[in-house]
């Protein structure tokens, strides 16, 4: 019964904690980045700077909606009258709330945006940097450690940047800062539809733990929890390096008043 439990609770904690307190930590330094870019830069920078950040983080909400069989009432990629309602890019989308399946998708809809400008960053580093991306060594080990995923992730980048033109570099980076600086802010509103997920998620989980438990596959779930908790660090220390870069370069446009 004790291994049991430990196997279901390592399930909870692995599928919904680690994915929530990683957002959660992105959503910071993204609210920071966004910050730095409107005081060094000016509001509108938000849009011209920082527009395609946005639209990606509203496509995720929308695209994730669609998936999960929400009714999405209106998109708004992008609102160049931002300052009327204060929203850069809006989803509206309703859901039946006896539907198990469109419960349980606002966990997913909420943390989107995170995870659509980590794939869309990645996808860009491969296509524009001719980048051969190696994380097969993510999990291999029984131990996870920050460093090492860190170190990962900086090896990655480094042999990204050597295999790609100059040309390319730098508009991998102008697109990287473009997304980083407004993608990754999570509003509260997005944490609240997490929320609204949380339990139903849990149940799948439940449910689906029980399932590999009673198949004898706990080998096959131990490795799913490895790599899973792998890749969602990798992908928290990819967001936070890629916004520490745009941060770092707004701050010297900042001090050539250029907006």
């Amino acid at each position: 019964m004790e291994d049991y439990l430990k196997w279901i609770l390592e399930i909870i904690i692995t599928f919904t904690l680690v994915p929530y307190l990683t957002a959660r930590l992105v959503s910071w330094f993204g609210h920071v980045a966004k910050s730095v870019l409107v005081n060094n830069l000016g509001n509108n920078s938000q849009l011209v700077v920082g527009g395609l950040g946005v639209v990606i983080h509203e496509l995720g909400h929308a695209i994730f909606a669609f998936i999960f069989g929400h009714h999405v009432k209106k998109v708004q990629l992008l609102n160049f009258n931002y300052r009327n309602s204060g929203a850069l890019g809006s989803v509206e989308h309703t859901w039946d709330e006896r539907n198990l399946y469109q419960r349980l998708g606002n966990f997913f809809i909420g943390l989107a945006p995170y995870y659509m400008c980590s794939i869309v960053l990645y996808f860009l580093q491969k296509v524009m940097l001719n980048a051969q991306l190696n994380f097969t060594t993510l999990g291999a080990d029984t131990e996870i450690t920050l460093t090492g995923i860190t170190e990962s992730v900086l090896n990655n980048m480094k042999t990204s940047y050597a295999s790609g033109t100059w040309s390319m570099i730098l508009l991998y980076l102008v697109l990287t800062i473009m997304i980083a600086s407004t993608g990754y802010d999570l509003s509260d509103a997005d944490f609240q539809t997490v929320n609204k997920g949380v339990l139903p998620w849990i149940v799948v989980q439940f449910v689906i733990g029980n399932i590999f438990i009673i198949l004898g596959k706990m080998d096959t779930l131990d490795n799913y929890l490895l790599e899973f908790t792998s890749f969602s660090i990798l992908f928290m220390v990819h967001a936070v390096l890629s916004m520490l870069l745009a941060i770092i370069v707004i701050k010297i446009l900042g001090i050539f008043d250029i907006f």
